[in-house]
């Protein structure tokens, strides 16, 4: 008989995206390539692997791979208008994009392929991204994020709330989600992972709905002002009724 640690690795290695460049999702970005060259033109300044897929904590029940599209900024054109251009230029093409809160997402041959356009933002180094929550652009550091979650030694609890999320079909941002295991799973121990799932729930039920998450990278953004009351109340609920069954195969499948 399995132990609870060996079935929440298993659903977690059954979904997980491994980082590789002879991988498929590697394979589904590199074709989008040319065409956002295309479209970037001067103003392009490089084109990286960004977000969950290579934190190694993307799952494909959600985006398989990440792209950032870094920009020099375009006179008389804000983040806003940059979004959504790129939007207009895959929709004419009849790639029909889909929007998120900072990413357009793209389906190339089953895989989806999340689009992050940014201005290099020179006088910190950073990024500005457009949020389409806010209608603003948020100033942060991409690679600050990749950084601090890819060293943290916390990728399988992550993905397992990250599967968890899309069976329980929760509205919740993945930056701010990988942020809140961390600080849920400050003073727990590596390496058992069914406990730390079940930590991480606990803080979910308890601690959430009042916890202030900054962006580690820019601390005038509030991660946890991008959700509304209700939407903690679901996600806390969520996790009460998870923690309360506490039954493995109706928390990760």
């Amino acid at each position: 008989m399995i132990t609870t640690d060996q079935y929440a690795a298993s659903i977690v290695e059954k979904y997980r995206v491994i980082p590789d460049t002879n991988s498929t999702s590697h394979r589904a970005a590199d074709e989008v390539l040319p065409l956002l060259k295309q479209w970037g033109k001067q103003h392009l300044l490089g084109l990286t692997l960004s977000g969950a897929y290579v934190k190694n904590t993307a799952i494909t029940l959600s985006s398989h791979v990440d792209i950032l599209i870094a920009l020099s900024p375009v006179p008389g054109m804000e983040m806003k208008n940059i979004f959504w251009s790129l939007f207009e230029y895959l929709t004419d093409r009849d790639l029909r994009p889909r929007t998120h809160d900072v990413s357009i997402r793209l389906l190339n041959k089953g895989f989806s392929v999340d689009l992050i356009p940014a201005y290099r933002d020179r006088e910190t180094s950073g990024t500005a991204l457009f949020h389409k929550r806010t209608g603003n652009a948020i100033h942060t550091d991409v690679a600050r994020h990749i950084h601090l979650i890819a060293n943290s030694g916390r990728q399988q609890e992550i993905c397992a709330l990250k599967i968890w999320r899309e069976r329980m079909s929760l509205d919740f941002p993945s930056l701010y989600l990988e942020l809140v295991v961390l600080r849920a799973l400050g003073s727990e121990r590596f390496g058992q992972l069914a406990d730390n799932i079940l930590a991480v729930l606990r803080y979910l039920s308890t601690r959430f709905e009042q916890a202030v998450i900054p962006d580690p990278a820019n601390s005038d953004n509030i991660l946890s002002s991008d959700l509304s009351a209700d939407d903690k109340k679901g996600i806390a609920k969520a996790a009460r009724d998870a923690l309360y069954d506490e039954n493995w195969k109706k928390i990760l499948w």
